[in-house]
């Protein structure tokens, strides 16, 4: 099965367990993914809807898409997560994305956060 570089693929945002995501249909190379991400992969539920019912380390059966999260989901120790489609996963409606440019956004959005609107640095509480 073909796996592809994590830093070529377009990704859609998404957001599970309250957590915001990358998400791609893609499998990605796990040594393409940059340090500081979290990778798992999603299944599909039995029935062929296309819902996400399952997060791991690592899927074969029922494959549905890899994620990419910048805090870690905490996995049980049987290594899957079952989730609710309805309540744990939300596409946001935001363009698809390189990884790249998340990043750089990421840190952007950093720097607007820690400087004040004097221009002066600001301390987090």
């Amino acid at each position: 099965m073909a796996r592809y570089d994590a830093m070529k693929e377009r990704y859609s945002k998404i957001q599970i367990l309250g957590k915001q995501a990358l998400f791609t249909s893609m499998r990605l190379e796990r040594n393409t993914v940059p340090a500081g991400f979290y990778l798992y992969e999603a299944r599909h539920d039995d029935d062929g809807i296309g819902d996400p019912v399952q997060i791991a380390r690592g899927i074969l059966v029922n494959y549905w898409g890899t994620i990419l999260t910048t805090e870690p989901i905490d996995i049980p120790e049987d290594g899957y997560l079952d989730i609710d489609p309805e309540k744990d996963w939300d596409y946001l409606d935001e363009d698809s994305c390189l990884l790249k440019d998340f990043m750089k956004r990421s840190v952007e959005l950093l720097e607007e956060n820690s400087t004040g609107k004097d221009g002066h640095e600001s301390t987090r509480v």
